[in-house]
């Protein structure tokens, strides 16, 4: 989806970089060694994050929900060969999550630049999704679902969100028994570079996006033939 997007960062080597992941699941309170782990805080600039899953920074006690519903190898043993499972999650995950609609979304704002109107962009998107043009029949429904999600977008503006600058920590302490509460700051969210987000493109470029979401949920794209 990165490489579809266009936002996959191909350098090699270096330290490990942190991914986005799900917001809630990042922030949650995490207990290591008597006391609660800092809170996990991606990358920050689309740049150091948006790379390869090999060179991303892994921490046993939080799992990724996008890798862990694909089936990522535990990391207490080697692995030498992946599981391959088809489930019911891994279509929510792939369909629903942020990071999906965010691949799609920036997907749909590059082909909006290349291209001028929306027959070009529809063959673009399938050129770029599977490598190769549309069928006719495609085509015509690509421009239909096109046109039904233009007119849905520009009734629904989506509303500006803020990432939190701190998070309200508590835990029992062990010594005491009592409840302890304090404000963890998360300084690097402040200056924090965001993908490409809803409210920052017009509703044309939303719908165009709600296409191209299709056209990476499906089969065709999602396996090796």
């Amino acid at each position: 989806m990165l490489a579809a997007s266009g936002e996959l960062s191909l350098e090699m080597g270096g330290p490990g970089t942190f991914p986005e992941m799900n917001w809630e699941v990042a922030l949650q309170p995490r207990h290591i060694m008597g006391s609660v782990a800092p809170a996990y805080v991606p990358s920050r600039t689309p740049a150091e994050r948006n790379r390869r899953t090999i060179y991303c920074f892994r921490i046993r006690t939080l799992a990724d929900p996008m890798l862990e519903v694909l089936n990522r190898p535990g990391s207490e043993t080697s692995c030498e060969r992946r599981d391959e499972t088809t489930v019911t999650p891994q279509v929510f995950a792939l369909f629903n999550s942020e990071f999906s609609a965010n691949r799609a979304l920036a997907m749909a704002a590059r082909l909006m630049k290349e291209q001028t109107t929306d027959e070009p962009r529809i063959a673009a998107a399938f050129r770029t999704v599977y490598g190769r043009e549309p069928t006719a029949a495609e085509l015509e429904r690509g421009l239909a679902h096109l046109a039904r999600m233009t007119e849905l977008q520009r009734a629904n503006s989506p509303q500006p969100t803020t990432l939190p600058t701190s998070v309200e920590r508590g835990m029992v302490e062990e010594m005491t028994g009592e409840m302890v509460h304090w404000t963890e700051e998360l300084s690097v969210l402040s200056n924090y570079q965001r993908d490409l987000m809803p409210w920052q493109v017009d509703a044309q470029t939303r719908a165009l996006a709600d296409v191209c979401l299709v056209l990476m949920n499906s089969n065709e794209f999602l396996y090796v033939r």
